[in-house]
């Protein structure tokens, strides 16, 4: 899996790499199905779009291989072939971009979040807390790009967390930031959170003092962008939640934005 910032430099360096990878392609094809991989209807579109961006600050979203495949598809009339089917993204030749992550690991196929009610519920809290900074701007997808109120870039300044407040799909949320350092946060998220949540969430064990539903876990942000799973087991990250919130927090719909929802766990 691949990110891609809505800027012009993300548009310029995947445009010539896919040019690269598809030489016999029309350009217009290639910019139709680029934009058809970055969740927009046609290039024009995907250009309105990065020229609303902001240019030192922009917005990341996940390359969708089967929507760019498709579009293809249906501006050249031929069918993909199994090697154009598989990662294609991250087998591009790109050189190092800060406009272009990547957000797969070794680890990635080894999650499955339909096993456990559990497992999704914490993933959901996660991939929400995660997003509503983004869109905040308290942070990037990029390495050491931490941008919330009193953030220090100095390792001998001792940082205080950040918290927030949230929701998502009408639940009332708070998260707490920590810079973990090796360019990671640490990310606290409660739903339905407690009187004292404020002062609670930033604790590691938190638990049932911030909200009905308390999960930690860390976003990797050195080697690629994606949120850090040790196993499916439940037994490395931090989740407490009320039996009769569970199936609402797990049936959530939220999608990760520019990141992978699953990842290598790195200590």
């Amino acid at each position: 899996m691949t990110s891609i910032a809505l800027s012009d430099s993300g548009l310029r360096a995947m445009k010539r790499a896919l040019v690269a990878r598809f030489p016999n392609e029309k350009s217009s094809h290639l910019s139709e199905a680029l934009a058809a991989a970055c969740g927009f209807g046609t290039y024009a579109a995907l250009r309105a779009a990065v020229r609303a961006n902001q240019i030192s600050h922009p917005s990341f979203v996940l390359l969708d291989e089967s929507a760019f495949l498709a579009r293809r598809e249906k501006l050249t009339g031929r069918t993909p072939t199994p090697n154009e089917r598989n990662m294609l993204f991250d087998t591009l030749p790109i050189k190092d971009n800060s406009h272009i992550l990547r957000t797969s690991s070794s680890k990635f196929r080894n999650v499955d979040y339909s096993k456990s009610c559990r497992l999704r519920a914490w993933r959901n809290a996660m991939v929400a807390g995660i997003n509503a900074s983004l869109a905040r701007q308290l942070f990037s997808l990029r390495p050491g790009d931490n941008r919330w109120p009193g953030v220090s870039r100095d390792n001998n300044i001792r940082q205080q967390p950040h918290v927030f407040r949230f929701e998502i799909e009408e639940i009332p949320a708070i998260a707490s930031l920590w810079d973990a350092g090796w360019d990671e946060i640490s990310v606290h998220v409660a739903f339905w959170p407690t009187d004292e949540a404020e002062h609670r969430i930033p604790a590691a064990n938190a638990g049932f003092h911030a909200g009905e539903l308390f999960a930690s876990g860390w976003l990797e942000r050195r080697n690629g962008a994606w949120l850090q799973v040790a196993s499916d087991s439940g037994r490395n990250w931090s989740f407490h939640c009320r039996k009769q919130r569970l199936s609402r927090a797990s049936a959530i719909t939220v999608h990760p934005a520019g990141y992978a929802d699953r990842g290598s766990f790195i200590l």
